[in-house]
Parts: structure tokens; C-alpha cells; sequence
């Protein structure tokens, strides 16, 4: 078992946004709908892993861009639930998403903005952020597409600066942000399958994971949605099945996923212990309307639902 560690998860989520989760009783393309309930709230993938790591009872540290009104508003909701952040400001105006949800529908439509452009200046200045910072034996989850702007090797630019102070990254981003990263060896990428089969070009999630690793990554969790997941590394390979659950609202539980692997293994257990706690946050966030929220009760009766098995 690996020491415990009582510093900050810093979460790299460079593409937050206002996320306002729209209910209809039915929704019809091409007709006129009417609203039963909006609520608003902070999206994107590295925000919602640093606000659920809060609600897990860790102590996080969101990294991101930040602009305009929309970015002042995410500022009050992340001062509001008490997470900790640091940003780069920028000139364009942070993004709006959109889930609408029907009544007895579990599959919600995402409307998802794209973040505006940064500029080489903007991402110089998060350079000089992220170099002001401690990685030393912390954990460092970097999630999310690229901002607009910024280097195809950016998380490979983190992964090497997070390796050399001994801290250690965990990775959810697909495509050749994620390739070029990984000579630094990152210690665990979460994908889902559909990003891994469109990342490596091959349907063998299995074969497809063992390719990730040979060219340098520690290790390699694959989600399915309510589906088994898979963990692979260089010693084993594993078959995880989640908690059956009737989902309200699937938007977030890769972050959730990965916000529970990241307290456990801030807190020194094993990487078997942190799967079966990020499978159980990503079960319970899938159970809430909100995106990025965790009830802990829900958290607490799902633990024993998950099942694991030697492939």
C-alpha cells in the first residue's frame, strides 16, 4: 500500500462550463417544448472530478481557463461549494452546455458548446500557473479536450512536469493528446470505449489497452457506461463489474470515476480499493439529476455492488 498523502488533487480541466440541465415532460424535434425545470450548474470534465472529490470529503484544486460573465458565475458556484481554484483569465466568454432530460428517457441529449480559441499568450500564462505549483507525491488528474488554441502536446508538457517532481497523473482525454503524452508515463488513463476504439483504431478494447501501455502508460481503466469496465496493466488484467443502478442522469460519472480513484489513492490504498470506489461515485452521480454531484448516502449503500474478476 502506497502512503498516504494529505496534499490537494490537483484536477487540470482547461474547458469548464455552465452546465444547465433542462427537464421536459417529452421532447419533440421540430416542435415547440416547454420547460418543467432548468437548473443551472458547473460542467466540464476537470471541474466536475475537483467538485466531487470535495463532496467526497478530499481536498481538490481545480486548474482551468475562465471568462467573461459565464466565467464570473462558475467562479460564485465553485466559491459556493468550497472548491478551491486557480485560473488563467481570458478573453472569450467560457461556455454554456446543455443536457435536456425527458421523463422516463435515461439516454439525455447533450447540446455542447466548444470553448472559444486561447491564445499562445493564455497558454504561457497557464504554463507559468501550472509551474508555480507543487506535484511533488500528489495526485493530478488531467481531463478533457484540448482548449482551442493550445498545443496538441499540452498534457504531455503537464505529464512531464507532474513526472519529474514525482507526482502522478491520471489521464481522460482521447485522441493524439493523449498519444503524446504517453512517453511520460502516466500512471493510469481512463477512457471509455468508444473514445479507446476511436483513439487506436481497433475494436479489441483489450489489445487496444496493451498498445497504450507498451508505449507508456502505467496502466489503463476502460468504462463502458453500465457496463463491465476493464483494468489493464503490464501484470494483470481485470474485469469490473458496476452496481445496477435505473440512472436519472449518466452526464459526469467518468468524472466521478475518476474523482473516486483519486481520493482513494490520495489516501494510500490500493488500485484495486480505488476502482471499486470510482466505480461506486460513477453509479451514484448517474443517480442524481445534477451532473458532478454526489449524495454520500447513495455512495455508502452502493458499496458492495461492485464485482471484480481476473480476466
Amino acid at each position: 500500500m502506497i502512503s498516504a498523502s494529505s496534499k490537494p488533487i490537483i484536477c487540470c480541466g482547461f474547458t469548464p462550463c455552465i452546465q444547465r440541465i433542462i427537464e421536459f415532460k417529452k421532447f419533440e424535434k421540430g416542435r415547440v417544448n416547454r420547460v418543467l425545470r432548468l437548473t443551472n450548474s458547473v460542467g466540464g470534465k476537470g471541474a466536475n472530478t475537483a467538485r466531487m472529490v470535495t463532496q467526497l470529503g478530499g481536498t481538490s484544486m481545480l486548474v482551468s481557463f475562465l471568462g467573461g460573465a459565464n466565467g464570473e458565475r462558475v467562479k460564485k458556484i465553485l466559491a459556493h461549494e468550497e472548491v478551491v481554484f486557480q485560473h488563467v483569465e481570458v478573453t472569450g466568454e467560457t461556455r454554456i452546455c446543455q443536457t435536456l432530460i425527458e421523463e422516463n428517457n435515461p439516454e439525455p441529449t447533450e447540446l455542447v458548446e466548444e470553448m472559444p480559441p486561447i491564445s499562445i499568450q493564455d497558454w504561457d500564462r497557464m504554463m507559468m500557473l501550472l509551474n508555480s505549483l507543487e506535484f511533488s507525491d500528489r495526485m493530478v488528474s488531467v481531463s478533457g479536450k484540448l482548449s482551442i488554441g493550445a498545443p496538441i502536446d499540452a498534457y504531455a508538457q503537464i505529464s512531464k512536469m507532474v513526472a519529474r517532481q514525482g507526482g502522478r497523473v491520471m489521464l481522460d482525454t482521447p485522441g493524439e493528446s493523449l498519444l503524446l503524452a504517453l512517453k511520460h508515463n502516466p500512471f493510469l488513463v481512463k477512457i471509455n470505449d468508444v473514445e479507446l476504439r476511436h483513439t487506436m483504431g481497433s475494436d479489441n478494447l483489450i489489445e487496444a489497452s496493451k498498445e497504450l501501455i507498451q508505449r507508456g502508460a502505467q496502466s489503463v481503466l476502460i468504462t463502458r457506461g453500465g457496463h463491465s469496465a476493464f483494468y489493464i496493466n503490464k501484470f494483470e488484467t481485470l474485469r469490473i463489474y458496476p452496481p445496477k443502478i435505473k440512472a436519472i442522469n449518466p452526464v459526469g460519472s467518468g468524472d466521478a470515476v475518476m474523482a473516486g480513484l483519486a481520493v482513494e489513492l490520495n489516501q494510500g490504498r490500493s488500485i484495486h480499493e480505488a476502482i471499486i470506489r470510482g466505480m461506486i461515485c460513477g453509479a451514484a452521480n448517474a443517480l442524481t439529476l445534477i451532473s458532478g454531484l454526489l449524495e454520500l448516502n447513495d455512495v455508502d449503500r452502493l458499496r458492495g455492488q461492485v464485482t471484480i474478476h481476473k480476466v
